[in-house]
């Protein structure tokens, strides 16, 4: 069998570990390239690993005349077909658990970075001011969170809070109730009840049908006034439209974002990118879906989703 992957193997430790795990199933052939490109090249392979950037959609894989498995070097799987590629008998495979510690850590820094103003405050001291009480934040200190998704990250994100000593709601509907006893949370039973009641949002729902627009100018309305949101799930997951009037409105006092609508996003897929590209709101702050990649999480995403193709295409026809 042969197997194309497209993202490069370059880590030093890890990369040949990688290539030694796939050649196991088949030929391997590494050969970084674009959507387009990869829609010209899948019809020789019988698996494929690509990014989070590569938009694996039914007419990619409709070019994969002999495609069995699908690797996925990230944990979302939201950029390929998925449910066209299973018609079709054909694996899907991710990385999931790789970015665990790494989303949640950062989630906490752009938590922490808003509500303690540290980018307000290193602005006045270049500007030449000093003085403990320029920009006074806020304690996290019995706090409530509200966590909406309890998954790998959401739950590690909930042990975090717990070392703050928060108040620690949760909304998962697909989560068993042992999950939220075992991370000291609060199951909530309707996200509503999550809303009215949390000071700190985090959102770590992976992108589906039922959760696209999850968070509407509805479920702005039923927040507390002067919530912080940080966003690491997905950025289709909220209305950019009504996060960016509770904003404006001060109903919401802080939004971080790692995620944006369309990535990679542009100021007419997203009016959030557009606004802090014209620093027309102060309380909103961006990354470019950087929190799941780190040093130790690179070498397990490579990992993770080479064992998994080889292990998919050994057991394929048994």
């Amino acid at each position: 069998m042969r197997i194309l992957v497209t993202v490069p193997l370059v880590d030093p430790d890890v990369g040949p570990i990688a290539m030694k795990l796939l050649s196991e199933a088949g030929e391997v052939d590494v050969r970084p390239m674009t959507t387009e490109q990869l829609r010209e090249a899948i019809g020789d392979y019988d698996a494929v690993i690509v990014s989070v950037w590569h938009r694996v959609t039914k007419d990619v894989i409709d070019a994969g005349r002999k495609l069995k498995v699908i690797g996925t070097a990230s944990v979302g799987v939201d950029h390929i077909d998925v449910d066209y590629a299973e018609s079709k008998g054909i694996r899907v495979v991710s990385a999931a658990g790789a970015s665990t510690y790494s989303v949640a850590e950062f989630t906490f820094g752009l938590l922490l970075m808003m509500v303690k103003r540290i980018p307000e405050n290193m602005g006045r001291v270049k500007g030449g001011e000093w003085g403990s009480l320029l920009t006074p934040g806020i304690e996290l200190f019995g706090k409530t969170l509200g966590i909406i998704g309890l998954g790998r990250i959401g739950s590690y994100v909930a042990t975090i809070a717990n070392a703050f000593r928060m108040r620690v709601l949760a909304y998962d509907p697909f989560v068993d109730r042992d999950r939220f006893i075992e991370v000291n949370a609060v199951k909530v039973d309707n996200l509503d009840d999550l809303l009215r009641q949390s000071d700190f949002i985090t959102i770590h729902t992976s992108l589906t049908k039922e959760s696209r627009g999850l968070i509407g100018a509805r479920e702005v309305g039923l927040m507390k006034d002067g919530v912080y949101i940080v966003n690491t799930a997905r950025g289709e997951v909220v209305d950019e439209n009504a996060i960016l009037n509770g904003l404006r409105s001060g109903k919401i006092a802080g939004y971080a974002a790692d995620v944006l609508t369309g990535e990679p996003p542009t100021e007419e897929t997203s009016p959030l990118l557009r606004a802090f590209k014209r620093g027309e709101v102060p309380n909103l702050f961006i990354t470019s879906h950087i929190a799941g990649v780190t040093r130790e999480s690179v070498k397990r995403y490579t990992l993770y989703v080479a064992r998994g193709v080889r292990d998919a295409l050994m057991a394929y026809g048994r």
